[in-house]
């Protein structure tokens, strides 16, 4: 783990699991460890940390050993597949009260992709080892458990058959509206990535991605100035995704 802005125990409670570890009030989603006892619970709790990371720190790095299952309580990251010679795909962003599984929590105990943290944020972490033995007693958190990762999973997927079939400006389409329809529900929308981590999200160079923004932005699709984007013409927009 890299430097962080604290270490500490988890305080013993439920809420505090709850709150950390994907609160279905928050997200709509079923959260998974609803589906465990009162002493499993307390199992899981014996060993939680909480960390912090600052803007820019590496939250998980792909190809390393994956001991932990990770549950962002509050902040964004981004999840970066690295391909070679430097060429890295943003497949995902997390935020608030949200889970990463890593891609290989029972598989090859891996980190498949790289985490790194966008603003400030305050993660729990969880030993796998504890997650193992939950999901050997428990079929129903095991279920839980693989529908979240099988959630993320299909997500990614559909993102990377949009990259590989898309044109340019349905891929930038996709990222604008992926960005005010699920990560800030605001439009006009102030963002923190760079334009490269844009084009990373896009899969494209920084020059291409620019230069599709530029046309949106002529053509009174958008409106574009630093880091505020406001989609004028959202059919339009939508029309462009479903075309590629």
């Amino acid at each position: 783990m890299s430097a962080s802005l604290s270490l500490n125990n988890c305080e013993k409670c439920t809420v505090c699991t709850v709150d950390c570890c994907l609160n279905h009030k928050n997200c709509g989603t079923t959260h998974i460890f609803n589906k465990l006892s009162k002493s499993e619970l307390e199992s899981v709790m014996e060993t939680k940390r909480r960390i912090g990371f600052r803007a820019g720190e590496t939250i998980a790095k792909q190809n390393t050993p994956m001991t932990h299952l990770i549950c962002i309580r509050r902040g964004l990251a981004k999840v970066v597949s690295e391909g070679p010679k430097g060429k890295n795909l943003i497949v995902d962003l997390i935020k608030d009260n949200n889970i990463f599984t890593g891609g290989g929590t029972v598989i090859d105990d891996s980190h498949h992709f790289t985490v790194t943290a966008l603003t400030d944020v305050e993660c729990c972490f969880i030993e796998t080892s504890k997650i193992f033995t939950l999901l050997s007693v428990n079929s129903s958190f095991a279920i839980e458990l693989l529908k979240l990762y099988n959630g993320q999973h299909i997500k990614m997927h559909k993102i990377l058959i949009n990259l590989i079939h898309k044109y340019m400006p349905g891929r930038v389409a996709d990222t604008l509206l992926y960005l005010k329809n699920e990560i800030y529900l605001a439009n006009p929308y102030q963002f923190i990535l760079t334009k490269q981590e844009l084009a990373d999200m896009s899969g494209m160079t920084k020059e291409s991605f620019i230069r599709n923004l530029k046309d949106f932005e002529d053509s009174g699709i958008i409106k574009h100035s630093r880091n505020t984007v406001h989609i004028i013409k959202e059919e339009d927009l939508i029309e462009i995704s479903k075309n590629g």
